[in-house]
């Protein structure tokens, strides 16, 4: 008996002894979860977006000539402004290496870009074989280039260059109240191609989403045009056309992969 109680004293201080340590060790300090670094900012991917702006530029006719009978025409050249605005969308893709951003990009715009003028010094007509004002409009208007940038961050700063497009319509003519019979008029649409230099800011303000501001220089060349009038008459009318414009535009774009 005596036997069994001093084994159960035995256990007993054991038992205290270890509970009496436990209560002495410090207490467990929390564990933190590890830090996630965000991802930096990628212009890489494609996107879409929309964009409207203000173009202006010069319309300038030069070496008239009578194609039917074959002869060169007398008197000034006929060069004017021509102005308007123009709204679009654009397409494209974009590759981001270190800060150095590479990318492709398409663009076409409904335009109002027109202007007039005739002048007379002499000769047959005051703009090409007409009395009334040469006329030039541009309805469309677009570019396909390549970009390159460098990124700050959100902030993308570029230049682009490539190829450019417009479809233009030119009107020439001769009206006469007096003698309405004498009337004549004539319309050529076109559709012209040339090159075109450019440079922006785009700045992503969501992950998805930038706004940008760009200019373009753009020079279509120098176009021979030839009317043919109505009614039909026993001369014709042809001038080298040389069209050239400055083109401002703001967009936003959504690009499909983002941060």
């Amino acid at each position: 008996m005596n036997r069994r109680l001093i084994v159960t004293n035995i256990l007993a201080a054991v038992l205290s002894a270890g509970a009496a340590q436990a209560a002495d060790l410090p207490a467990r300090m929390p564990v933190k979860a590890p830090v996630v670094a965000a991802p930096a900012f990628t212009w890489t991917g494609f996107y879409i977006g929309a964009h409207a702006g203000y173009g202006w530029g010069k319309n300038e006719w030069s070496d008239a000539a009578d194609p039917l009978n074959d002869f060169s025409v007398p008197g000034a050249d006929a060069h004017y402004d021509i102005s308007g605005g123009l709204a679009g969308g654009q397409i494209g893709f974009n590759w981001q290496v270190n800060q150095f951003v590479l990318g492709i990009e398409a663009d076409g715009a409904w335009a109002n870009i027109k202007g007039d003028g005739s002048i007379f010094t002499g000769g047959v007509g005051s703009c090409l074989l007409s009395n009334d004002p040469c006329t030039s409009k541009i309805d469309s208007l677009g570019t396909i280039t390549g970009r390159v940038g460098v990124a700050f961050d959100r902030a993308l700063f570029y230049a682009k260059g490539g190829a450019a497009w417009a479809h233009t319509k030119h009107t020439v003519g001769y009206t006469d109240p007096a003698f309405p019979a004498d009337n004549y008029h004539a319309e050529v649409d076109e559709t012209r191609w040339g090159w075109t230099v450019g440079a922006g800011l785009e700045y992503a303000f969501l992950p998805n989403w930038s706004a940008k501001i760009e200019y373009n220089y753009i020079d279509l060349g120098d176009d021979r045009v030839t009317f043919t009038y109505t009614p039909a008459q026993t001369f014709g009318t042809s001038g080298a056309d040389d069209l050239t414009l400055h083109v401002v535009k703001a967009g936003i774009n959504y690009r499909f992969w983002g941060n």
